[in-house]
C-alpha cells in the first residue's frame, strides 16, 4: 500500500498486506499526522490473487487555520530522505513477491 498526495509525492513508508490467494483482503488508510484521506481506492478491498496489486491511499493536507488539530507538522520528506528505508521495503517486497510466485508454481506442479 502506498499513501501518497495529489501529486503523488510519498508521505508515509510504503506497506505491504499479503494473505492467501483466493481468500478477502481489507486495507485501511494510515494515520498520517496533519494529513486526511481525500481519496480510497476501489482496490481497498478485495481478494487475494497471484498478481500483485498495488493499493494507493490520496491523501491533502489540514488546514491549520481550521479549528481542528492544528498541532500538525507541515513537513514533507527532503529528496533524498527515508532513501534506505525504501530501498529495504522495496527488496523485502520483491523477495515476497517472488517467494510467492515460486511456492505457487511448486504446488501446482505437485498437483500435476
Amino acid at each position: 500500500m502506498r499513501y501518497q498526495d495529489s501529486e503523488g509525492n510519498q508521505l508515509a513508508e510504503p506497506s505491504i498486506l499479503s494473505g492467501k490467494i483466493g481468500l478477502p483482503y481489507d486495507s485501511e488508510p494510515k494515520e498520517i499526522p496533519g494529513w486526511y484521506v481525500v481519496e480510497t481506492p476501489e482496490n481497498a478491498s478485495g481478494i487475494c490473487t497471484e498478481d500483485p496489486q498495488e493499493v494507493v491511499y490520496v491523501d491533502e493536507l489540514k488546514n491549520p487555520d481550521s479549528k481542528g488539530n492544528n498541532n500538525s507538522s507541515n513537513h514533507l520528506p527532503k529528496t533524498g530522505e527515508q532513501i534506505r528505508g525504501q530501498m529495504i521495503m522495496t527488496t523485502t517486497g520483491a523477495i515476497i513477491i517472488a517467494l510467492t510466485f515460486v511456492i505457487v508454481k511448486k504446488r501446482k506442479k505437485d498437483r500435476q
